[in-house]
């Protein structure tokens, strides 16, 4: 474990022996995103996905910086067959560990499978358009559409969930039944999946009462138990009593002699059964359409990191010189290699120096600025005087638009030099600027008072010669 300041290795004190920060509670909080890791390993182990999820977003709120945390979480909702939020989570975990991260592996994985991509882009369509059914109240539809989707993803826990849902509603009880311990042999402690196992069960104990016949074919109960990465579930089946078609027969007839009276109630008792389970049925619906909410937020953060991800490395090959483009590095080095093949040659090694930015320096490595002042400070004497000359040699063939371009380029490298400011003061007037040759001997007057160009740029600006 490292320093959070400093990042130097910590020891068994509850001090950084680096930089002497408090690290007391740091270490707490990072022990409880191991613990809850462990946790949620442990459960993944023996397929309680749903538990694995809960411990491992829990050690994430401790230290969101848990990779093999983030990295499990991924595979859990893989397996659970939300390949979205698997691809979400290995995203975020490749943002922020870039290098030499096994999510990498897990997103190439799928990248380079199009087939498999391809089958995961039908399974929401499907998925979607099921839900689409369930509002429209066409559940034959929806059981026909979810019955696709679970043959191309197996894992899907939601699907199994809604196709079971669906079979409730419609008092197919063993299909409802058969679907649900699909999804415990996937998620066995799925508290969604038992809460509608219960309400399964309770639902045939009631019509068995009701009727006195056999509903389903399926047991009531069931025990688990883990085979190697397998999950067993087994049904427990009630042996036959001695005396129980005795048993029977003498319920039958207490039953055939309250029918009459239960005849009478029973329309009104079956019309509240079914507000009842339409009622929860729209409760559900809602759920799930929140959860679809959900999935496609998640899908358009997909897309957005995606962007950024190009987008950073678009400028990690501009700053490496991976894409082509000179770099800063790049002027500063050709600018070295000019002053050393020839010193005199300022002209190219301050043309090299233009191209680097202000905003660069600011941030550059003292190295950097170092070797760039140098050559700077070697450089822009000779390279001054040279644009001078370069400078009266226009004027004497009277381009001053040249000589503009020259004296700028000296007044810029030597900034107390009144003689060049004047000069360019000149070469806009003699260029027909007579605005801006007003504004630069305003500006010898101001920057060099109490000197002769400074009396004489006054003289010309009251326009004596």
């Amino acid at each position: 474990m490292k320093c959070y300041q400093c990042g130097n290795r910590l020891s068994q004190e509850d001090f950084c022996t680096g930089c002497g920060a408090d690290v007391g509670l740091y270490k707490k909080i990072m022990a409880m995103s191991n613990y809850y890791y462990n946790d949620g390993l442990a459960k993944a182990n023996v397929r309680d996905l749903s538990g694995a999820v809960i411990s491992l977003k829990q050690s994430l709120k401790y230290n969101k910086r848990n990779m093999e945390a983030r990295n499990l979480l991924g595979l859990v909702y893989f397996e659970m067959g939300e390949v979205v939020m698997a691809l979400s989570e290995w995203i975020i975990s490749k943002n922020f560990e870039p290098v030499k991260n096994i999510a990498d592996e897990y997103i190439d994985a799928l990248h380079s499978n199009p087939t498999k991509l391809d089958n995961i882009d039908q399974t929401l369509k499907k998925y979607n358009q099921a839900l689409q059914y369930c509002y429209q109240d066409s559940k034959d539809l929806a059981i026909i559409q979810l019955k696709k989707v679970l043959s191309i993803n197996k894992n899907l826990i939601s699907g199994y969930q809604l196709l079971g849902l669906l079979y409730i509603c419609t008092g197919d009880y063993d299909n409802a039944k058969r679907t649900l311990f699909k999804a415990l042999s996937v998620d066995t402690s799925n508290t969604t999946t038992l809460g509608y196992m219960k309400e399964v069960n309770r639902l045939i104990r009631e019509k068995e009462e009701k009727t006195g016949k056999k509903v389903s074919q399926l047991p009531l109960e069931t025990i688990s138990y883990q085979n190697g990465n397998e999950v067993i579930i087994q049904p427990v089946y009630e042996k036959e009593k001695i005396g129980y078609s005795s048993i029977i027969n003498i319920i039958m007839g207490l039953l055939i002699g309250v029918a009459i009276c239960w005849f009478l109630v029973m329309p009104a008792r079956m019309a509240e059964q079914t507000q009842l389970n339409d009622e929860k049925f729209k409760e559900v619906s809602e759920q799930l359409a929140s959860e679809q909410a959900s999935k496609q937020e998640i899908e358009k953060s997909l897309s957005d990191n995606l962007n950024k991800m190009d987008e950073l490395q678009r400028k990690y090959d501009d700053l490496t010189g991976a894409s082509g483009r000179r770099t800063e590095l790049d002027y500063l080095l050709e600018a070295a290699t000019a002053y050393v093949e020839d010193p005199t040659d300022s002209l190219t090694v301050m043309e090299e120096m233009d191209n680097i930015s202000e905003d660069y320096l600011e941030t550059a490595k003292d190295s950097y600025k170092n070797l760039y002042n140098a050559l700077k400070n070697d450089a822009a004497s000779l390279a001054s005087d040279e644009y001078i000359e370069n400078a009266k040699s226009a004027v004497k063939a009277n381009d001053y638009k040249t000589a503009i371009e020259e004296y700028t380029k000296a007044w810029l490298l030597d900034k107390d030099n009144s003689d060049v400011l004047m000069n360019l003061a000149h070469c806009y007037r003699q260029n027909g600027d007579t605005k801006k040759a007003d504004e630069l001997y305003q500006q010898v007057i101001d920057t060099f008072p109490d000197t002769q160009n400074a009396m004489d740029a006054s003289d010309y600006i009251t326009g004596e010669e």
